[in-house]
């Protein structure tokens, strides 16, 4: 993924990282307030050397190796254990110095003991007794020993506030890291996001134009004006064809999707109708020899109609397998008698010779594919065709296989000149538009099975 696909990745999920940054945040911030607090204070131990030296150095020397080695002896459990029984309570030696920590401040004479405790009294406490209890200590046990007296130098005072927790520079550390965790998860969703996303997104990723955005139709029975705003989406998509290519416009299409149900056929027969209102002789070709609907979905006596097969296995003529509509100028070429093995019908030579006599004989030419999904079908007929335009449902579609689906029909050097995202907006169900048109019109040719 390139830096600028990721920054779009993430301006798109902007709210997964947004929203974790702020949860995370708060919980840090609030959740740490809750924790018990816990107060530090110091007493400050000074350690000198007995021993007389003509060189001051050397006796600041030897004094400063003296306070690590109290440093080190300062820890000691007997230390710990005559804190406990200083203390009240019933503490022990390992709980005290769980609680207390020494360090020797560097180049100096100087042996701190820091303490801890639930209240900056106790906290003070700890550290003065301590300090006491050692100096006691090594003047009886090791002085004799080590020339070394330890002397209070600075007692612990009660601190003003706690250590920890400290809500503010833990929330600071969760915000930078909920940044690079919402940024993971952002990326994650996006990865395993099947759904098709904006219009914007998707003509990004495919790497096509959306040339249709058909509306949700939700009514059994079309009004007059819902249908006019369905059959509006392609008035629009036969606009933007004649723009593809002005110069030499466009004579045939194939319709496909990478799966059922995306609303291929109804907008092969939607398609049909718009550029037939200009006049000019259109012609539906049934590519899919699987699952033909084209002859049901136009009111026609399907079974005993002559079709694809009849032409392309046992070599009808041409004006003997085209069927007129109810639709003024548009003609229906059905799939025919289904056959064992679709593939095996659809050579290149006759696909080639199907579709120029079609070119010759209507204006304008719409093949409805099966579903890629389906098998080789659909491949052999874009190679043939050469211009395809997309069908996806924006509401079920998925971008994988889209996306798999596109990628496999620029294989076979076809053109995908643009989408036709079925279901744009609304919650209305696309499939129950099919139906019988109003009295006073045609059979509506926009009947179909649901779903195709």
């Amino acid at each position: 993924m390139s830096a600028d696909q990721l920054l779009i990745t993430l301006w798109r999920r902007k709210w997964i990282v947004l929203l974790t940054v702020l949860v995370a945040t708060v919980a840090t911030y609030v959740v740490s307030r809750q924790l018990p607090k816990v107060y530090e204070a110091e007493a400050t131990l000074f350690v000198g050397n007995r021993t007389s030296t003509g060189n001051d150095f050397e006796a600041i020397q030897s004094a400063q190796v003296l306070a690590r080695t109290y440093a080190e002896l300062i820890q000691s459990e007997n230390v710990a254990a005559q804190v406990a029984e200083a203390l009240p309570g019933d503490e022990t030696a390992a709980e005290i110095l769980e609680r207390t920590s020494f360090r020797p401040i560097s180049d100096t004479q100087l042996l701190v003991v820091e303490a801890e405790g639930d209240t900056p009294d106790e906290a003070a406490e700890l550290a003065n007794v301590y300090a006491e209890t050692f100096v006691a200590y090594a003047d009886e046990e090791l002085a004799s020993e080590t020339n070394g007296e330890v002397t209070i130098a600075d007692q612990a005072q009660p601190p003003g506030g706690a250590v920890r927790p400290r809500p503010t520079l833990y929330a600071a550390v969760m915000f930078v890291f909920a940044l690079f965790l919402g940024a993971g998860l952002a990326l994650l969703r996006d990865r395993l996001d099947t759904r098709l996303g904006s219009e914007d997104d998707l003509a990004r990723e495919l790497g096509v134009p959306v040339l249709a955005r058909v509306p949700s139709i939700a009514r059994r029975r079309l009004s007059k004006s819902r249908e006019q705003r369905f059959l509006e989406a392609f008035r629009v998509l036969r606009t933007n064809l004649a723009f593809l290519s002005p110069e030499e416009p466009l004579s045939r299409v194939l319709l496909a999707s990478a799966s059922p149900a995306e609303g291929k056929s109804t907008s092969s027969i939607a398609l049909a109708r718009v550029m037939a209102e200009q006049g000019r002789r259109v012609l539906v070709i049934e590519g899919d020899l699987r699952r033909p609907a084209l002859a049901k979905m136009y009111e026609l006596d399907a079974p005993s109609l002559k079709g694809l097969t009849h032409y392309l296995a046992l070599g009808w003529r041409f004006e003997e397998v085209v069927h007129e509509t109810p639709v003024p100028n548009v003609y229906v070429m059905p799939a025919g008698a289904i056959p064992p093995n679709p593939s095996t019908l659809l050579r290149p030579e006759s696909l080639e010779h199907l579709l120029a006599e079609a070119s010759e004989w209507a204006d304008f030419v719409i093949v409805d594919s099966p579903p890629l999904s389906a098998g080789a079908d659909a491949t052999i007929l874009a190679h043939a065709v050469g211009t395809v335009i997309f069908v996806v449902n924006h509401r079920r579609g998925s971008r994988t296989k889209v996306t798999a689906a596109i990628r496999q029909l620029r294989q076979t050097e076809a053109t995908v000149a643009g989408l036709i995202v079925n279901e744009m907006g609304g919650s209305e169900n696309y499939d129950r538009y099919y139906g019988e048109a109003a009295p006073d019109a045609l059979p509506d040719p926009l009947a179909s099975r649901p779903g195709d």
